[in-house]
């Protein structure tokens, strides 16, 4: 429709119909604003293909944002599940090594303490063993004279004529030195019974034996 086809005349008269003047008019009125609207729709400017694209691309990528913060956020919160899992599993592990560390500062102490020990009885020992050596060594023995009997006995040892010592100390020094030889018990036993008068031989064996790990 356009304004001459509002503004036609020409209507058919009618018997008290409407005034043909008041008509004319009103459709002048309807055609000057149908014409304003024209021209406003006119110069009204229409959205164009691409600023639809790009309007519709806009909100792609909105959603695609809003989709990447949430997977941020998601692989955010994982994170930091799995480092609290490996810390905790980091606590434990350093707890049970510091827990080991003690009971091997604690063994090592103990090896220190017994190998000390062991240094000194092995100390103790040698001495004992030098002394008795030094003790047990064979003294040269004098040439006989003419005037002196052949058989003298030894420091400690039964005269000739049968009697038996009493030095303990000597018969344990003799008795250890056997001892360390190698002599069995039984032979040691005679040969202290033999010579030296003691009041428990047995016990001194038992002594003498024990201290040369026999």
């Amino acid at each position: 429709m356009d304004r001459d086809e509002i503004e036609r005349r020409g209507f058919p008269p009618a018997r008290r119909g409407y005034d043909p003047a008041a008509v004319e008019s009103h459709l002048r009125r309807v055609a000057d604003e149908f014409d304003a609207l024209g021209r406003a729709a006119a110069e009204t400017p229409r959205p164009s293909l691409a600023e639809g694209a790009s309007t519709q691309v806009r909100a792609i990528l909105e959603a695609a944002e809003t989709s990447a913060d949430t997977l941020r956020e998601e692989a955010g919160r994982q994170a930091s599940d799995h480092v609290e899992r490996v810390e905790d599993a980091a606590r434990g592990m350093l707890e049970k090594l510091d827990r080991l560390q003690t009971e091997l500062d604690r063994l090592l102490e103990g090896l220190k303490s017994s190998a000390a020990s062991l240094s000194g009885s092995l100390e103790e020992l040698s001495r004992d063993v030098g002394t008795l050596q030094t003790t047990a060594a064979p003294s040269p023995q004098p040439v006989a004279s003419a005037s002196e009997p052949e058989d003298q006995p030894a420091p400690g040892v039964a005269a000739a004529n049968g009697s038996r010592s009493d030095d303990e100390a000597g018969a344990r020094i003799v008795a250890l030195n056997m001892a360390l030889e190698g002599s069995p018990r039984a032979e040691t036993a005679r040969f202290l019974t033999d010579h030296y008068e003691l009041t428990d031989v047995e016990a001194l064996l038992d002594d003498v034996y024990s201290s040369a790990g026999r």
